[in-house]
């Protein structure tokens, strides 16, 4: 399990992705954005890229601050962790670019995983 979070960690880092400090196989990976914005992100992780991510969001933390949590088990292989940074570094350019901008929530995704 410590081998597939410190593959992940690295290359999430690689990648340019703020992890900050974590001593856990728990990664957080943090962005700026919005509740909308990080509730439309972390559909499309699922929904298009076959990868699970919880978030953190307002009013946990700060408005305008994402953390998604990831959580690689020891059964996860290369390619699942490669699929992974690929589906995240896709994912990162469009909320960059506003992709996931919308002025609610669609009623489809109020039953997304949200850590409270």
């Amino acid at each position: 399990m410590w081998s597939n979070a410190l593959k992940l960690q690295k290359g999430l880092k690689e990648k340019g992705f703020d992890i900050g400090n974590t001593n856990s196989v728990v990664t957080p990976v943090y962005m700026n954005g919005g509740v909308e914005e990080a509730t439309a992100m972390v559909m499309d992780l699922r929904e298009n890229y076959g990868v699970f991510a919880s978030i953190v969001v307002y009013p946990v933390i700060p408005k305008g601050h994402i953390i998604y949590r990831l959580i690689p088990s020891a059964i996860h292989t290369d390619e699942d962790i490669q699929q992974t940074l690929d589906a995240f570094n896709d994912t990162k350019i469009k909320l960059d670019s506003g992709a996931y901008k919308v002025e609610a929530i669609p009623d489809e995704w109020q039953n997304v995983a949200v850590d409270e």
